[in-house]
């Protein structure tokens, strides 16, 4: 940007030295290194903000990119985000356990008619064929 060599910066001294005198000097060094600084940093500061930007927007067109090759929209997303559960719902649906379900011998014991057996006479026959 700037190409100012040790010749130039100790020109520009000497004029200082002789416009300010050697006590207003110092504080005047002091008070243009201070506001440099501050310039520094606030364009430090503006640059990143614009490159986090730029990276942002370029995020955007990517995924916006990616949305559309695979056919999905804004809308149905939203609509697809809306008819999810929200947090609240979620905690409620956990608090509340749901009943334990039956087994089929509960439910036989429970209406008081014994439970289906096998015949006995299928058994013997079983072990007459083992034998």
């Amino acid at each position: 940007m700037f190409d100012v060599g040790f010749s130039e910066l100790l020109l520009i001294f000497v004029i200082a030295l002789v416009v300010l005198g050697p006590e207003r000097l110092p504080k005047a060094a002091r008070t243009l290194g201070y506001w440099v600084g501050r310039a520094r940093s606030t364009f430090n500061n503006l640059r990143n903000e614009l490159e986090r930007e730029a990276l942002n927007m370029d995020m955007r067109e990517r995924m916006e990119k990616q949305m559309r090759e695979m056919g999905l929209d804004e809308d149905s997303i939203r609509k697809a985000k809306d008819s999810l559960l929200s947090p609240h719902e979620v905690a409620e649906a956990r608090r509340k356990p749901e009943p334990p379900a039956q087994s089929e011998t509960d439910l036989n014991a429970t209406n008081d008619t014994p439970a289906p057996s096998e015949p006995s006479s299928s058994r013997p026959a079983e072990n007459k064929s083992n034998e």
